[in-house]
């Protein structure tokens, strides 16, 4: 199993990042993706349940809400990716904490390929990728 880890350090309060991160709509729209949501959930339009679809210039990817605790962490499970790729996606959360004034958010995501024999090293190669991809969703809302 290959785990991405990536952490990013705001200088605004963590309400206002959890806002901005869990509004799943705006937080993975724009910079070339675009993500609309499937399902809504009755009370809350980012809580458990929803599931929404991002569309970049190389995949669509489907992805569930499992879980969701306001202003501490929200879990996601991708379902489907298209075109059809051997990952097989385990979980991914974020976690914010209020440091110093400052919020700190960690990224995580789980999954392995599923291809035989070569599949360790294709995985080195879409954790590295996925990993600049986290990174730049993170910087994507930084206030300057």
């Amino acid at each position: 199993m290959h785990k991405i880890h990536v952490t990013e350090t705001y200088n605004e309060d963590l309400k206002i990042i959890f806002a901005k991160i869990s509004d799943h709509a705006e937080f993975l729209s724009g910079g070339g993706i675009q993500c609309t949501l499937i399902k809504e959930w009755k009370t809350d339009r980012n809580g458990v349940g929803v599931v929404r679809k991002v569309v970049s210039e190389k995949l669509t990817f489907e992805e569930e809400i499992t879980g969701y605790q306001e202003n501490i962490r929200f879990s996601y499970l991708i379902t489907s990716i298209t075109p059809q790729k051997p990952i097989k996606h385990h979980k991914g959360w974020l976690d914010f904490k209020q440091l110093n004034g400052k919020t700190q958010v960690d990224w995580h995501s789980h999954f392995e390929v599923t291809t035989p024999i070569i599949g360790w090293l294709i995985g080195i190669i879409v954790k590295k990728s996925m990993a600049r991809v986290f990174e730049s969703r993170l910087k994507y809302i930084k206030s300057p």
